[in-house]
């Protein structure tokens, strides 16, 4: 049976991970005590004790306002000890699987869905080190993965931890009554979690590379909404919850949403993903989610 570590196996897609394949798989998911991610000679001596075949990497910080206002600490959790990761996986000869982040594109001004390979400037700590981490991992690693997940979405659920994300913003507002502003001057995907951890085992056969990883999205942020909750809870309750916000974003329109054409290519198609307005009315009819 293959063995494979996860990192973050407490956090949201982590846990998700541990949940989905145990039993398929032989899993290691330490907690802090057992290895400490932020110390380089812990992760080793853990690594060459259990030597599993894969290392998925889904631990970080990943709230970027913390990250701006502690960048010490989000440097050592986001790029320093991934990289320590990837020396582990280069000694045991591990394939490294690297959880990396869309926001490595929110300093670009290109329009349209973004592919890997165009220039990246990232404008906030944590963009910055997910990518000083990306390219740490490359230089040891070649055939390392690196997956740009996109903003991801879920409800809770008994044992799985949740935090506020596009679903359960808008669940709470149809309930409420609370309007939610969304930026028109933002493109993003947005994305099942239940697909990005189903997907996860096919990332293991790819070649080494950046890869983007979820939802493709070509509508703004206030779009993507209003058409979402028009079709799920009817046009009255769209237009009285979902309020556009015209500031956020005017002086730099942000455009983060990812082409999923490479993975899906060098997966020979096993890995689509749904985009995400069609992943978002699909994840309303899978969870019977009424009006």
């Amino acid at each position: 049976m293959t063995k494979i570590l996860v990192t973050g196996g407490s956090g949201f897609v982590g846990s998700r991970i541990v949940k989905r394949w145990s039993g398929v798989y032989e899993i290691l998911a330490p907690q802090h005590h057992e290895m400490d991610i932020t110390d380089a000679a812990a992760v080793k001596q853990y690594c060459r004790a259990h030597k599993p075949d894969v290392i998925v990497h889904t631990a970080a910080i990943s709230n970027t306002g913390y990250c701006e206002e502690h960048p010490e600490e989000s440097l050592l959790v986001n790029a320093t000890a991934a990289i320590g990761l990837a020396e582990a996986a280069a000694e045991i000869g591990a394939k490294f699987i690297f959880f990396s982040s869309d926001q490595i594109y929110n300093g670009n001004t290109e329009q349209g869905l973004l592919y890997e390979d165009i220039d990246v400037a990232p404008v906030n700590h944590y963009g910055r080190h997910k990518l000083l981490a990306e390219q740490g991992i490359m230089e040891l690693l070649p055939d390392a993965v690196l997956l740009r997940a996109t903003w991801m979405y879920d409800l809770p659920a008994e044992g799985l931890p949740a935090h506020p994300n596009f679903i359960t913003n808008l669940l709470n507002a149809a309930s409420t009554g609370q309007p939610l502003r969304f930026a028109t001057h933002e493109h993003r995907g947005i994305t099942d979690v239940g697909e990005v951890v189903e997907y996860l085992p096919k990332t293991f056969e790819l070649p080494g590379g950046v890869y983007n990883y979820g939802s493709e999205n070509e509508l703004n942020t206030y779009e993507t909404a209003l058409r979402f909750v028009k079709d799920w809870q009817g046009e009255e309750t769209a237009n009285a919850i979902v309020v556009p916000d015209t500031e956020r974003f005017g002086q730099q329109p942000r455009n983060i949403s990812i082409s999923t054409d490479k993975i899906t290519a060098l997966s020979l198609g096993e890995i689509a993903f749904t985009d995400t307005l069609e992943g978002l009315k699909r994840f309303v009819r899978e969870n019977r989610l009424s009006k």
